[in-house]
């Protein structure tokens, strides 16, 4: 089983760097033949994606969502769902594959770094709020990196408006909508992952909010997206200062998903955070106490 899920995680990882290579090289030539092609690919890879998920799935006998493996396999999934389907409704450029493909296979790459044997669920992650909280949070992940390609692919053009392949990418006033638009997307998966995430916590410790490492970044994440918006609506903040405030949001972003175990790597007694931020409940045994004869 962990053989059969290897070789389909790497041929997933191939598809869509091949994808990705094809893209590009269509992009520079100024082609629009590859583009058919690229979508292809895409979709292949997320069908070779959605194997490797389900043969995780049945080896391990739960939904893979605890450990960074698990978690970045899954949530690049979602971000890869997410693009094909507003792709395929026409809500989305392909152009926008150029950036999100490689934010796909380097988040791949670095949840097969800490690949583990499946093990069983523990107690704490028995929960359909865990579920719920890991979905939502994925989701807004998954929006924020297409606004992210959006907000790229608007700088470059911005920049470069004479520059023979960019002529090929949507007007940047529709760029800088369509990175809007996912940003409103985000900022709601986000809002339901932040409070799915305190009612696991309250059933599980007791409390709401803990003020810990991992909620702290998170928090810092969903407060910068409502400043972005904030921003856009009431001080005009548009076009290029909005394609500015998205990238950055997204390096927030990422060290909130990846970067709290260079702050902290434990949070609280009874909780550790593996590597990506990953939740991991630990026992903690009572310290032995030593009688004098």
């Amino acid at each position: 089983m962990q053989q059969t899920e290897i070789i389909l995680f790497w041929m997933t990882v191939f598809v869509y760097v091949v994808a990705f290579c094809v893209h590009v090289f269509g992009f520079v030539r100024g082609s629009t033949r590859t583009g058919t092609a690229v979508m292809r690919l895409l979709w292949a890879g997320m069908i070779l994606h959605t194997a490797t998920a389900l043969v995780r799935w049945a080896a391990a006998g739960h939904a893979p969502v605890t450990d960074t493996y698990e978690l970045n396999l899954t949530g690049t999934w979602f971000t890869v769902l997410i693009f094909l389907v507003f792709e395929r409704l026409k809500k989305i450029d392909q152009s926008i594959a150029l950036v999100v493909t490689p934010v796909v296979f380097l988040v791949l790459g670095h949840g097969v770094m800490s690949r583990s044997a499946p093990i069983p669920m523990g107690p704490a992650y028995q929960s359909p709020w865990l579920v719920v909280h890991v979905i939502f949070a994925w989701l807004s992940f998954g929006c924020f990196a297409i606004s992210f390609g959006a907000a790229v692919l608007f700088l470059v053009k911005e920049k470069f408006p004479d520059w023979q392949p960019i002529t090929k990418v949507p007007d940047i006033k529709g760029l800088d909508l369509t990175g809007y638009r996912f940003i409103v997307l985000g900022f709601i998966n986000h809002a339901v992952m932040l409070v799915s995430g305190a009612i696991w916590a309250k059933k599980l410790w007791g409390h709401y909010w803990s003020w810990d490492v991992l909620e702290i970044w998170s928090l810092i994440t969903f407060l910068f997206y409502a400043f972005y918006l904030h921003a856009r609506s009431f001080l005009g903040w548009k076009m290029k200062r909005a394609a500015r405030l998205t990238m950055l949001g997204f390096v927030v972003l990422a060290i909130s998903f990846w970067g709290v175990q260079w702050f902290s790597p434990t949070a609280r007694p009874g909780h550790e955070w593996s590597e990506g931020g990953a939740a991991k409940v630990i026992q903690v045994e009572p310290p032995k106490t030593v009688t004098e004869k």
